[in-house]
């Protein structure tokens, strides 16, 4: 079906308002543009290809070439070909100067940040340049004229020597005893280190952390990467320091999810990853699930599982009570029904949307009609966003929540109903099988959900916050393409759940891990191994 034949079917599918209608035209020259641009891009395309076919092979220079810019000698042959204008025709008045362009705001060097370290170079005259102006003594300084440059130093390992001093009674007790004042001989205590007895300090740590699970580098590229800052560590090496470090970092993992089961509302999704079995090197398929707290409790906590049925989100949920806000997963309809009324479902609409414009090639004018409707209803979203940013800043955020939920109200509301009574109205004129009939069907089915943002501030109009924090793993597969074991797994949620919240709170992933492999062993240290919930509260993102 041509686009043409689709966009002039029958024009009662059209609104009635002269907005919707104006802002209808507005996103079809939109398309319309895009589509030109891509027609020109294959036409250019095809132009290279039938030049490599059928053009010439050759790229010398022709040296006529360079007769084509040459100045024509100024003689009478020149002369005669100027022609003077004619008495009864003045001569036409000289076209204005151009107007020097605007220069494009955004552009241009950028200020350096003042977190950068320093470094002064001054530049002064020699001596012989001195000598020949009269001396040092008869030249006097006015001033400097100063230019910024940023240069690199290269990451490097160094080791780290710890010397404890031991010491002795000179004078000996009989009996030695537990306390300090019965010692007879005793050695000075070095901090609790991350790794006990490892080679690995905390920077080091957090550096091979970062690379692994936030820069999404191989161990293997790494082992590379050490050997050209000094000493070659080898991936088995650090598969090992980081495993060890997991179970250093689980009480602030587990901290995290009692944490995040404390929120109001919770997004949550899945994405497959491989697993490679250890002993047989058999491939399988596991999935981490992305659990996303609100504004109140902003952690975002991984889980590994090795299927995608329900008793994931069962088992980590727990007794949580809220809102669940994701796609229209099946599993979901029966761990709402088991949680008998604590749990409610809100749907995502950006799914919605995607069905409708993949409907497109086969029925482009509802699609379109459809995609302007939710295009409102983000459109609200956006003002709201601004607001939040500005004048609503201040408020407490439950009060923010109602606020919003006022404006979705007497805003987004209207505009639900009206899209769906469209899309009941539509549904008799297409077969069961048409593609944008099942994205109706689609949306109508899970129209309940869909609206429940609606009724709740805290709720967003869908769940790309959750799908959003999963990219850096569907990014990460295809470098590290496999997780080594179950076990391995469950290590790398613990990490992709510390650097998403890093993410989301704009922490700084290396300078955080860092810390935390300094201060968690003194803690864990001081309170015998068992800190509490407090304690490790001050440790989070």
């Amino acid at each position: 079906m041509s686009t043409d034949a689709s966009l002039t079917t029958d024009f009662h599918l059209l609104p009635d308002d002269p907005q919707l209608l104006k802002q209808l035209i507005a996103d079809l020259m939109v398309e319309l543009s895009k589509k030109d641009g891509r027609i020109e891009q294959l036409q250019h395309r095809m132009d290279l290809l039938l030049r490599r076919l059928y053009g010439a092979k050759s790229e010398k220079f022709d040296p006529r070439q360079a007769t084509l810019f040459e100045t024509p000698p100024a003689g009478p042959a020149a002369a005669e070909t100027t022609l003077a204008p004619a008495a009864d025709n003045p001569p036409a008045s000289e076209p204005e100067p151009r107007r020097a362009a605007s220069s494009r705001p955004g552009h241009g060097r950028r200020k350096l940040p003042d977190t950068l370290k320093t470094v002064a170079v001054v530049h002064d005259l020699t001596d012989a340049e001195k000598a020949a102006m009269g001396g040092a003594e008869n030249l006097v300084c006015i001033g400097q004229e100063e230019t910024e440059q940023v240069e690199w130093e290269p990451s490097r390992l160094y080791r780290i020597l710890h010397i404890q001093k031991k010491y002795a009674r000179k004078v000996q007790l009989a009996e030695s005893g537990p306390s300090l004042s019965e010692k007879n001989v005793i050695l000075a205590s070095k901090p609790p280190q991350p790794i006990e007895g490892g080679l690995p300090g905390p920077n080091l740590l957090a550096q091979v952390a970062t690379c692994k699970f936030m820069d999404h580098i191989p161990l293997y590229r790494f082992e590379r990467i050490s050997e050209r800052s000094g000493w070659k560590i080898p991936r088995s090496t650090t598969c090992d320091w980081l495993a060890q470090a997991a179970q250093l970092l689980a009480p602030l993992y587990q901290q995290m999810k009692e944490q995040l089961l404390r929120s109001r509302v919770i997004h949550l999704d899945d994405t497959p990853v491989n697993v490679q079995d250890p002993e047989t090197g058999q491939i399988s398929r596991g999935f981490f699930w992305t659990y996303v707290g609100d504004e109140e409790h902003p952690q975002v906590v991984i889980d590994f599982r090795t299927d995608r049925s329900r008793a994931g989100p069962r088992d980590f949920l727990g007794n949580f009570s809220g809102t669940l806000q994701g796609d229209a997963y099946a599993g979901y309809d029966s761990l709402i029904q088991e949680s008998a009324g604590r749990i409610s479902l809100a749907g995502c609409w950006a799914h919605a949307r995607r069905k409708f414009d993949e409907s497109k090639k086969m029925d482009r004018l509802r699609s379109e009609v459809a995609l302007l409707r939710i295009g409102e209803l983000y459109r609200v979203e956006r003002e709201m966003r601004e607001r939040c940013s500005g004048e609503w800043q201040e408020i407490a955020w439950s009060e923010r929540c109602r606020l919003i939920a006022g404006e979705r109200t007497t805003r987004s509301l209207p505009i639900l109903l009206e899209l769906r009574s469209w899309l009941e109205e539509q549904l008799p004129h297409l077969n069961p099988q048409h593609p944008w009939r099942r994205a109706a069907e689609y949306t109508l089915s899970e129209w309940e959900c869909l609206v429940a943002y609606v009724r709740d501030g805290a709720l967003d109009i869908d769940n790309n916050v959750a799908e959003r924090l999963l990219r850096g793993i569907a990014l990460g597969r295809r470098n590290w393409l496999f997780v080594g074991s179950e076990q391995g797994g469950h290590t790398a949620a613990l990490y992709f759940s510390l650097m998403a919240t890093c993410q989301r709170r704009g922490v700084e992933p290396y300078a955080y891990l860092a810390r935390v492999f300094r201060e968690l062993p003194l803690l864990l240290d001081k309170s015998g191994g068992k800190p509490s919930a407090q304690q490790l509260l001050t440790l989070l993102p």
